[in-house]
């Protein structure tokens, strides 16, 4: 009879294991979650290294456009009048430096928003955080 009530001590300790790991697993599985979004987040890298990504998003804009502005244009017309060809050569190569230009004046401006608005919001929760915190110590203070 002992042996039996051992071995059902022993399951229920088995089986309140098993559900610790079950539940501690979750709790990894939640964890793991979080941190992929973070690591996919592109807001993030911008945050952390806004010049290396404004450095990568102005190569791949340049890179991008430099590919579909040759696809437009097809091959090169054979024309008689040489000042003509170099005149649009100089146009064509003037729209795709303005357009480059644009994208990375326009993903600079973005991440340095992005990066001022993280920067305010860290200051912002800390005040409050701090606030709370002297807040708490004086409660504590006075009912001692």
């Amino acid at each position: 009879m002992s042996g039996a009530a051992q071995n059902t001590k022993e399951a229920d300790l088995l089986i309140e294991q098993m559900g610790s790991v079950r539940t501690a697993g979750y709790a990894h599985v939640h964890e793991f979650k979080k941190e992929a979004k973070r690591l996919v987040d592109w807001k993030e890298y911008v945050l952390t290294k806004p010049l290396a990504s404004v450095a990568v998003s102005s190569l791949l804009g340049f890179v991008i456009t430099r590919s579909i502005m040759s696809a437009a244009t097809g091959p090169k017309p054979q024309s008689l009048d040489a000042k003509s060809s170099s005149a649009s050569l100089v146009s064509r190569n003037s729209t795709i430096t303005g357009e480059v230009v644009s994208f990375a004046t326009s993903l600079a401006t973005s991440a340095i928003k992005s990066f001022v608005a993280s920067f305010l919001q860290g200051i912002i929760s800390e005040r409050s955080t701090d606030d709370r915190l002297q807040k708490f110590n004086s409660k504590v203070k006075d009912t001692a």
